[in-house]
């Protein structure tokens, strides 16, 4: 009966209402969300508007590649085909997969959450691209701040970055954080922060949770990838959900795209990339739910942004700045913070970035605005900061998202300013926008 209920949702949903089906469908890294890897070839190097120069660049990056960051990634589903085998409920194809999990947890489960080798050298080449692409930020004398959460892959990525950073310019100052003082500029969402901000933020517009939104989507997925594994899969399943199930399922076939040589293996012969793109919609969806509501309290990293950016600006024409040239008194150089993948996604929500605060009226559409997989492993969001040759006229700002240009989607809509024009801002305006959002957002 239950096997006939799925047949005839599944002919009524289809695979032809999955958002974005050619952005994911058959594209293990998209199809992988937040488990994707930093595409270098796609960056884009833009030229800094007339008459001016880069100077500054405030950074917000998520750590690099990293091993599973929790165990049940790959036990939530061990455990259950452990369990089956017990109760000769394993199908032929379910006994080999039991054994190279285990196989991988021999080999990964000491690693749990740890940096890469791949995450390191992300990292390098990311600060080297930095340093290439904005040499006159990284003059004598320039001043490189750098702030990371107490997570042990964000303070890793950010020394591996700066390390390659000091190695072009050894001349310049490199100053690098962890503690408590940065959770607001890295991590502000932590449960246990006394200063996070509350306030209304962005509020969810649909009423189906993930599990609801699963139900609806992707109803066969018990019978089409835990059908695979199992002679009974519903007496495997039991009571369990089957919403986390599938979520860690999801990420034990992304989380391979990280891993060392000796230590990936193929499980992406548990989904068809058919089914994986399914899969991508409904963790993608979850993600959403998640991370909205922390709006709110990852306003704090851009006032962070603010209040440095400030700073800097008022040494452009300090007598210590021009005269004495201390370390402390120049303008030029970066800001770096160094977190995780829910704050940065949360940021690009604030600052609706390139459409990212758009919330369509059919969550079944959220796949065209929000995507996972804009949010890889090492990601990074840059305020870049031009200021005049001549010294005359507004400091300017342009924004990249991973490497390629991206703009501020409402900002844009206030100022009147069209998708073909410059992609650079007035940073008063960006300023005044910013502060009008925190009102909205914070209490």
């Amino acid at each position: 009966m239950k096997k006939l209920i799925f047949t005839l949702i599944l002919s009524i949903s289809g695979l032809s209402c999955l958002a974005q089906p050619k952005v994911v469908l058959g594209d293990p890294f998209k199809s992988s969300g937040l488990d994707n890897i930093y595409d270098f070839d796609a960056q884009i190097c833009t030229a800094a508007p007339k008459g001016y120069e880069a100077f500054y660049i405030s950074h917000y990056g998520r750590h690099g590649s990293r091993y599973p960051y929790t165990a049940t990634v790959a036990t939530a589903l061990l455990d259950m085909l452990h369990e089956a085998g017990e109760k000769e409920n394993l199908s032929e194809y379910g006994s080999g997969l039991m054994a190279r999990l285990e196989l991988f947890m021999e080999k990964a489960g000491n690693h749990i959450g740890e940096l890469t080798d791949l995450g390191r050298q992300q990292q390098y080449r990311l600060a080297g691209e930095m340093a290439e692409r904005y040499p006159q930020a990284f003059r004598k004398g320039a001043v490189v701040t750098a702030q990371a959460s107490s997570s042990p892959r964000s303070i890793l990525s950010m020394a591996s970055f700066c390390t390659a950073l000091a190695r072009k310019y050894p001349s310049i100052r490199i100053d690098q954080f962890q503690g408590f003082a940065e959770t607001q500029a890295t991590a502000p969402n932590m449960g246990r922060n006394p200063l996070r901000i509350k306030g209304p933020g962005l509020g969810n517009p649909y009423r189906e949770s993930p599990a609801e939104f699963m139900q609806r989507r992707f109803p066969e997925f018990t019978e089409t990838v835990l059908g695979k594994m199992f002679r009974d899969p519903y007496a495997a399943l039991g009571d369990r959900d089957v919403q986390y199930l599938m979520d860690h399922i999801y990420m034990l076939i992304g989380g391979m795209n990280s891993l060392p040589d000796g230590v990936r293996m193929d499980f992406s012969d548990i989904a068809t990339p058919e089914t994986l793109a399914r899969m991508w919609e409904l963790d993608n969806y979850q993600r959403f739910c998640e991370y909205i509501v922390y709006t709110a309290s990852c306003c704090s990293v851009f006032k962070d942004i603010i209040e440095r950016a400030d700073a800097r600006l008022a040494l452009l024409d300090s007598a210590a700045g021009k005269l004495e040239g201390r370390a402390e008194g120049r303008a030029e150089g970066a800001d770096l913070r160094f977190g995780h993948d829910h704050v940065l996604m949360s940021l690009l929500m604030i600052a609706d970035i390139d459409s990212f605060g758009e919330l369509p009226e059919n969550p079944d559409e959220l796949g065209h605005v929000f995507q996972t997989f804009r949010s890889p492993m090492a990601a990074n969001l840059h305020f870049v900061f031009y200021r005049p040759k001549n010294g005359r006229g507004p400091i300017l700002t342009g924004l990249s998202l991973n490497g390629q240009p991206a703009r501020l989607s409402a900002l844009d809509k206030e100022l009147g300013i069209s998708p073909d024009e410059s992609a650079f801002y007035r940073w008063d305006d960006v300023k005044a926008w910013f502060e009008k959002r925190f009102s909205q957002l914070c209490d």
